[in-house]
């Protein structure tokens, strides 16, 4: 069988390289064995000391704020109540006097003339006063003397009070042709009087006199000038 020269030319070139290349390559070398390098031993390290305890002062308590007190508030003036000068003057002492016209049942008209004094209590309504009542009345008929003890109502409206009153005492009837005798005194009476100032008022009253088991009997109208203390 032939070949052809240039094949075979090349497969001779092939192997020649091949056992050249086989030649320098020699057997591979065995693998060297490394020892596992040891573990190094562990590094001691002590436990680091707690720090010690930081000292903290307590903290200081906060000094007291200073409140000054509240001041009570002022009191507030309520101005005092009006009270009427009637209710005002009429409470407490009081003096009147009284000089007036003194009418008699029968005979002639003359002079009287009376002085009063009394204390006076408000009870709310009215103002009770209780009097003690000194009078004279005289005539070209009749001389007349009471002395009685009573009590005074008075209605206080402002500066305007009227008033009814009563009393009870002993009366002197000295009468024409001689005449004198005595007894138990009575009298009724009502008025009004008006305040025109602090101290000083004015007014008017009708009396009703009698003197039992006399022929004396009569009237008395007198304005009067009332002074307070």
């Amino acid at each position: 069988m032939r070949m052809n020269a240039p094949v075979a030319l090349g497969g001779f070139l092939l192997l020649l390289l091949s056992s050249v290349a086989v030649a320098q390559t020699g057997p591979a070398p065995a693998p060297q064995y490394a020892p596992p390098a040891p573990a190094p031993p562990p590094q001691y390290a002590p436990p680091a000391p707690a720090p010690p305890p930081q000292y903290a002062p307590p903290a200081p308590a906060p000094a007291p704020q200073y409140a000054p007190p509240v001041p009570a508030p002022a009191p507030q003036y309520a101005p005092p109540e009006e009270i009427s000068l009637i209710r005002r003057y009429s409470v407490g002492p009081r003096v009147i006097f009284a000089p007036g016209v003194f009418i008699p049942s029968n005979g002639s008209a003359g002079f009287s003339l009376g002085v009063e004094g009394g204390y006076g209590f408000d009870l709310g309504p009215v103002i009770l006063t209780p009097i003690v009542s000194f009078q004279g009345n005289w005539s070209s008929d009749w001389t007349v003397y009471t002395g009685l003890g009573g009590v005074r109502v008075t209605l206080p409206l402002g500066n305007f009070g009227p008033f009814v009153e009563g009393g009870v005492g002993y009366g002197h009837v000295g009468g024409p042709l001689g005449y004198s005798s005595g007894g138990l005194a009575v009298r009724g009476g009502a008025g009004f009087i008006i305040f025109f100032g602090d101290r000083v008022a004015l007014g008017i009253s009708g009396r009703y006199d009698a003197i039992i088991d006399t022929p004396f009997k009569g009237w008395t109208i007198a304005p009067m000038l009332l002074l307070t203390f």
